[in-house]
C-alpha cells in the first residue's frame, strides 16, 4: 500500500502544534522556576564562579557554556551571569569538561578543561573577558567530541550566532559564505536553490547535520540535502560549525569533503528571549521569536524554542515571491545527575516561485568555452512580457537569464525530530541511544504558461497543469557507548540502523497518465573511534573506521505494468568501509600547532541513482516507464589528505592557519551513456558509476584583534579541480568552483552601544554549463566571479539590567554589482531594517 509520508497541507499544523507545545512547556517552566527556591545537591559536583571584566567589574548576562567531555549527546548546558557576574552548575557527575564564556563586546573566553574528580566536589573557577582578543570556540564536530582548538587536528571554523546577528544574516548558508574552503552559491533572490561546495567537490560531497544528525532529502537525484539548504534560515542556531576534509568515518554519506553542523542553541539559566521584526528591499518581511531557560533544582530542566517567519513578495524582478515559516525546539531533562534525557525539533515549511533555466542564444562558436554575456534587462523584461525570441534585439548576448514562469513553483517542507536517552554509569563509561526521524517533501507544480509567447525550444513545459510529489521518510536508531581505558585513552564504539522510504507521485495533464514509484532501503552500521592524548594533552592522535551494509526492497511502479525493473534479480549496493586518522602537536612556549588528517569517504548511490524513472507518454503505445537509474551502483569512493599549521600571536590578538589539500574522487556516479547491453533497456543516458576527479588546494585566514574595539577576519583560498569525465566535451575544469575565493569581515565597536559591521566575499571567473537548443546539448559558459560586500550597523538601547533594544539597519550588495550564478540574476542593492527587543 501505498503511503504518504508528508501530506499536503498538513505540514504547517503540525509546526504550529509542535512550536505550541515547546513554548508551552517554555511557559510553564519559567512560572516554576520563579517559584521554586535553588538548592545546592551534596550529592553531585558542582561548578561555579565568577565572569568579570579585565578591572574585576562583574559582567552580568554573559553566556557560560559546560561540555561533558566524553560524549555530544545532550551534554551542553549553558547558563547567564546573575547581577554579581556569578554562574554555577550543579549536579554534575565525575569526569572531564571543557569551559567557556562570552559576552558582547569581548572576546571570549579561552577555553577550560576541567577535571571532576568525585560527585561531591566544587570547583571554584572565575573568568575575566578580555575586550581585545580573537575569539576561541570549543569545537565538537571535528571529532564528534568536544575540544579546545588548541586540540583540534582537523580544518574546522565556527560561525557564531552571535556573528550571524551581527551581520544580519537569516540565511545560513549566507552566513557560510566567508569561510574559507567553502562555495556557497544562490541561484536567485531568497529561497532560491542554493549550493555549498567544500574544496572544489560537488554539492553531494557536503553532509548537513543538525546537532550531529544527518539531513538529507532521500528524494533528491543525488540524496542530499541541496534542495533544502535554502530553506534554512537563522531560526535557534547557537552556532555552525563547518569541518573541511573527509567525514564519513564518523558521519557516514555524504561527508566526502566536509560537513556543516548546525547547532541549536544551548539552553539553562535565566528565563530570557527575543523578538525581531525586520523588513526592506525585495519587499522583505521577517519576525524571530525565540526563548531559552531553565527550571527546577540546578536546571534539571533545560529548554529552548525559536520561531521565524521570512516573507518576500516581489524578489529580484517583482515576479519571484517566496515564503518560509521554520521553528526549532529543544529539552533536556536532567534525570539524575549521571543520566539525561532530550528531545529536538527542527520543521520548516517553504514556498518559492521558480524560474526557467538559462539558456544559450545567439551566434555561438562551434567549440570551446563561451563568454557568457547576459541578455539586456530591457530585453529580458520585453521576453518576459510575451515577446518572442525573433524580435528581441539579441545585441551580444550569449545566454538568457532565468526568465519568469508564472506557473512553476516549489513547495519545500521537512520535519526532523530526535529523542535521545544517555547515561554514565561511572565516570569511565556512557552510553547514548537516539532515535532520529526525518521526513521530507518537495512538491513541483508547473502548467503550460512560457515568456516569449509560443517559444519553440520551451518544449519541456506541459501542456496543462501538473504536479510532481517528492515524499521522502528516514528513520535512524544509533546506540553508541563511550570508554576511558586510560587517562590518554578514550574510546567511543556504536552501531547505527537506518530505513530509508523514497515515494514519487506525479499528477499529469490527463488522470490516466498519473504514475506513482516507491522503493525502501535499510542499512546497518558499525563504528569505533580512538582518541590518544599525550605530554599533557598536547599530541594528539585520532583514528576511526566505520563498515556500513545495505539491502534494498523491490520496488513497486504504479501502473505496473510498466515496471521497467520487474524481472531483474535485485543486488544490495556494495559494502561501504571508510577510515579516518589526523594528528596534531601544540607547542605552547611558541602558541603553534601542526596537523594532519587522512580519511577515506564514502556516498552511496541514491535510491533515484537507483531507481529513478519517468512514465513516457508520447512513446508509442501504452505509457511504460523509462528507467534512468541502475540497482546496481556502487558507492562513490574517495580518498583525501590535508595538513596545516595554526599560529597565535601577540597575546591571542592574532591567530593565523593555513592548511594544503588534496582529495581524489575514485569511483563516482555519473550521468551518461550506458551502452548497448544495459538490462534495464536504456539506450541513451542513465546513471552510472565512472570515474571520477582531483581537487586540491590551499586555505589560508587570519583572524585579527588589532584594537580594542575591531575584530577582523580575512581568508583567502586557491582551488584546483579537475573532473575525469567532463560534462561537456573537452573541458575537465570543474564546473562552479573558482580558482580564487576571498573573504573579509569586518566588526567595529564605537562605545558599548553602536555596533558596525562590514563583510566582502569575492571570487575568480568559474565555468557552469548551460543547455544550447541549437545542438541539444549543453556548452560551457564562463562566468564572471562574485564581488559582494555587505554593511550593516546596530545601537543598543539598554531598557533595564535584563532588557535591551536593538535597532539595527543592513545594505547587502552595497557595491550594486549585477552577476549571475550558474546564468541565475542576483539580486542587486538593498536594505533593510528592523529592531531587537532582548528580555
Amino acid at each position: 500500500m501505498r503511503r504518504n509520508h508528508y501530506g499536503a497541507g498538513r505540514a504547517p499544523a503540525k509546526i504550529t502544534h509542535a512550536l505550541f507545545i515547546l513554548l508551552a512547556c517554555a511557559g510553564v517552566c519559567h512560572a516554576r522556576q520563579q517559584q521554586q527556591q535553588p538548592s545546592s545537591s551534596s550529592s553531585a559536583a558542582v561548578v561555579a564562579g565568577r565572569v568579570t571584566d579585565e578591572r574585576g567589574g562583574a559582567l552580568q548576562g554573559a553566556s557560560v557554556t559546560l561540555y561533558e567531555r566524553a560524549s555530544t549527546v545532550a551534554t551542553r548546558l549553558a547558563t547567564a551571569t546573575d547581577g554579581a557576574g556569578r554562574y554555577s552548575f550543579e549536579r554534575l557527575a565525575p569526569g572531564e569538561y571543557v569551559l567557556e564564556a562570552e559576552a558582547e563586546g569581548f572576546a571570549a573566553s579561552r577555553a577550560r578543561v576541567l577535571r571532576v574528580a568525585r560527585a561531591s566536589s566544587q570547583l571554584d573557577i572565575d573568568i575575566t573577558l578580555e575586550v581585545a582578543g580573537v575569539r576561541e570556540e570549543v569545537v565538537v564536530t571535528a571529532q564528534d567530541a568536544p575540544q579546545t582548538s588548541d586540540e583540534v587536528s582537523k580544518a574546522v571554523d565556527v560561525v557564531t550566532g552571535r556573528e550571524m546577528d551581527e551581520r544580519n544574516e537569516y540565511s545560513i548558508a549566507e552566513a557560510l559564505r566567508t569561510v574559507p574552503g567553502l562555495r556557497v552559491q544562490q541561484s536567485g533572490g531568497p529561497g532560491a536553490f542554493t549550493s555549498i561546495k567544500t574544496r572544489g567537490l560537488r554539492n553531494q560531497d557536503t553532509a548537513v547535520l543538525i546537532d550531529g544528525l544527518r539531513l538529507r532529502d532521500v528524494t533528491a537525484p543525488q540524496g542530499d540535502a541541496s534542495g533544502f539548504l535554502g530553506d534554512l534560515v537563522s531560526t535557534g542556531a547557537g552556532r555552525v560549525e563547518v569541518l573541511r576534509g573527509s567525514g564519513s568515518s564518523l558521519y557516514g554519506t555524504n561527508a566526502v569533503g566536509g560537513v556543516v553542523n548546525i547547532v541549536t542553541e544551548e539552553a539553562g539559566g535565566p528565563f530570557r528571549g527575543q523578538l525581531l521584526a525586520e523588513g526592506g528591499g525585495l519587499g522583505l518581511a521577517r519576525g524571530r521569536l525565540q526563548l531559552a531557560g531553565g527550571a527546577g533544582e540546578a536546571d534539571r530542566l533545560v529548554y529552548s524554542a525559536a520561531l521565524s517567519h521570512l516573507n518576500v513578495s516581489r524578489g529580484i524582478d517583482s515576479e519571484d515571491a517566496a515564503r518560509n515559516t521554520s521553528a526549532q525546539g529543544r529539552v533536556v531533562v536532567r534525570l539524575t545527575p549521571t543520566t539525561t534525557f532530550s528531545g529536538r525539533l527542527y520543521a520548516a515549511d517553504s514556498f518559492a516561485q521558480l524560474n526557467e533555466n538559462p539558456l544559450a542564444v545567439g551566434a555561438l562558436p562551434a567549440s570551446g568555452v563561451i563568454d557568457a554575456r547576459p541578455l539586456a534587462p530591457s530585453e529580458l523584461r520585453r521576453f518576459n512580457g510575451g515577446t518572442p525570441l525573433g524580435d528581441l534585439n539579441l545585441g551580444d548576448a550569449t545566454f538568457i537569464p532565468g526568465a519568469d514562469d508564472a506557473d512553476n513553483s516549489r513547495a519545500g517542507r521537512f520535519l526532523s525530530g530526535a529523542l535521545t536517552f544517555a547515561g554514565r554509569p561511572s565516570e569511565n563509561v556512557g552510553y547514548s541511544v537516539t532515535y532520529h526521524g526525518l521526513a521530507t517533501r518537495n512538491s513541483f507544480r508547473e502548467g503550460p504558461s512560457v515568456s516569449g509567447g509560443v517559444f519553440d525550444f520551451l518544449f519541456f513545459d506541459p501542456t496543462g497543469s501538473t504536479r510532481n510529489d517528492f515524499d521522502g521518510a528516514t528513520h535512524t536508531l544509533n546506540v553508541r557507548a563511550d570508554f576511558r581505558l586510560s587517562r590518554h585513552n578514550a574510546v567511543t564504539a556504536g552501531y547505527e540502523f537506518e530505513r530509508e522510504n523514497f515515494l514519487n507521485d506525479t499528477l499529469a495533464v490527463l488522470p490516466s497518465e498519473n504514475s506513482t514509484v516507491e522503493v525502501s532501503e535499510r542499512s546497518h552500521a558499525f563504528f569505533v573511534r580512538d582518541q590518544l592524548r599525550f605530554l599533557d594533552d598536547r599530541l594528539q592522535i585520532t583514528a576511526a573506521f566505520r563498515a556500513q551494509f545495505f539491502s534494498l526492497s523491490t520496488p513497486q511502479f504504479t501502473p505496473a505494468a510498466g515496471s521497467p525493473f520487474g524481472d531483474i534479480q535485485f543486488v544490495a549496493p556494495a559494502d561501504a568501509y571508510t577510515g579516518d586518522g589526523s594528528v596534531a602537536y601544540f607547542f605552547q612556549r611558541t602558541n603553534t600547532k601542526l596537523r594532519a588528517h587522512v580519511g577515506s569517504g564514502y556516498r552511496k548511490p541514491s535510491l533515484f541513482e537507483r531507481f529513478g524513472s519517468f512514465l513516457c507518454t508520447f512513446c508509442g503505445g501504452a505509457p511504460a516507464f523509462l528507467p534512468l537509474g541502475d540497482p546496481r551502483l556502487a558507492p562513490e569512493r574517495s580518498i583525501a589528505f590535508d595538513a596545516g599549521l595554526d599560529q597565535t600571536l601577540a597575546r591571542d590578538r592574532v591567530r593565523l592557519s593555513a592548511t594544503y589539500f588534496y582529495t581524489r574522487l575514485q569511483e563516482v556516479v555519473g550521468f551518461g551513456p550506458v551502452g548497448a547491453s544495459d538490462p534495464f533497456g536504456r539506450t541513451f543516458d542513465g546513471y552510472v558509476n565512472t570515474g571520477g576527479g582531483l581537487a586540491r588546494g590551499l586555505e589560508l585566514s587570519a583572524r585579527l584583534a588589532p584594537a580594542r574595539a575591531l575584530d577582523l577576519f580575512v581568508s583567502y583560498t586557491h582551488t584546483n579541480s579537475d573532473q575525469r569525465r567532463p560534462v561537456v566535451a573537452g573541458v575537465l575544469e570543474a564546473f562552479g568552483i573558482p580558482d580564487h575565493q576571498f573573504s573579509l569581515v569586518a566588526t567595529g565597536r564605537v562605545g558599548r552601544r553602536v555596533l558596525l559591521n562590514f563583510d566582502l566575499a569575492a571570487t575568480s571567473d568559474y565555468l557552469a554549463p548551460l543547455f544550447d537548443p541549437a545542438t541539444f546539448s549543453s556548452r560551457a559558459f564562463r562566468f564572471r566571479g562574485l564581488v559582494k560586500g555587505d554593511l550593516g550597523a546596530s545601537y543598543t538601547w539598554p531598557l533595564s539590567e535584563t532588557r535591551s533594544l536593538r535597532f539595527f539597519g543592513h545594505v547587502e550588495n552595497l557595491f550594486d554589482r549585477d552577476y549571475y550564478e550558474n546564468g541565475f540574476r542576483t539580486p542587486g542593492r538593498h536594505g533593510r531594517a528592523g529592531a531587537a527587543l532582548n528580555f
